[in-house]
């Protein structure tokens, strides 16, 4: 057989378009926006927490400093009222028996008389301070009219007698040095205690002064 020439191989030719087809546009990256952009503000900042009144162990609001003193003026007009009456009636009926039986020269007519105001007064003071919220769920009647009442700090702890006791007996404490600084601070302590705004007569026996419905 005969030897054939050899041609070189060229590349096949790419199809082109066939009628009615247009050939494909190279794609380009997007160009860059151009022109003013829009400000970005900073985000603003969180709006602080609206005051709202502490709050008790038990959940109910605590008392505000002003309530306490209307509560505190009311029922000093009571106990005064009270106390003046009994005072009165008891320590006069008294002086008078001694008088009618000693005479007027007699050095037990002062001291009777005197002694006798005290006491009553002692004993109106711990009617109104102890007996009255024991059966009123920790309110005085000055108390009750604001709507307020006093409340064991520990909420698992009931309002006792002896809890109201001690705080009554703290409160005595306080008057008694009235003639000082430390009988005034005791009635304003609550305006800047924290949390609960507690009068000091209150931090012995473990109450603070809620507001009740």
């Amino acid at each position: 057989m005969s030897d054939q020439p050899q041609y070189p191989q060229y590349p096949s030719a790419q199809p082109g378009p066939q009628p009615g087809q247009y050939p494909a546009y190279p794609q380009y990256p997007a160009a860059a926006q151009s022109g003013p952009q829009p400000v970005q503000y900073p985000p603003h900042p969180p709006q602080p927490p609206a005051w709202t009144d502490p709050v008790a162990p038990d959940g109910r609001p605590v008392a505000d400093a002003g309530r306490r003193l209307a509560a505190r003026l009311v029922d000093s007009v009571i106990f005064m009222l009270a106390a003046g009456v009994l005072a009165g009636a008891i320590g006069g009926g008294l002086v008078a028996l001694l008088v009618n039986t000693a005479g007027d020269e007699s050095p037990l007519v002062p001291i009777t008389g005197v002694t006798a105001i005290v006491l009553v007064m002692l004993g109106v003071q711990y009617v109104h301070e102890v007996e009255i919220p024991l059966r009123w769920h920790g309110q005085t009647p000055g108390k009750r009219m604001l709507k307020l009442a006093v409340a064991s700090l520990d909420p698992y702890a009931p309002l006792t007698r002896g809890r109201l006791t001690y705080r009554w007996l703290a409160t005595l404490g306080f008057s008694i040095l009235s003639n000082c600084y430390v009988g005034l601070i005791d009635p304003l302590w609550c305006l800047w205690d924290k949390p609960y705004r507690q009068c000091l007569h209150d931090k012995p026996a473990r109450t603070l002064v809620v507001r009740v419905q």
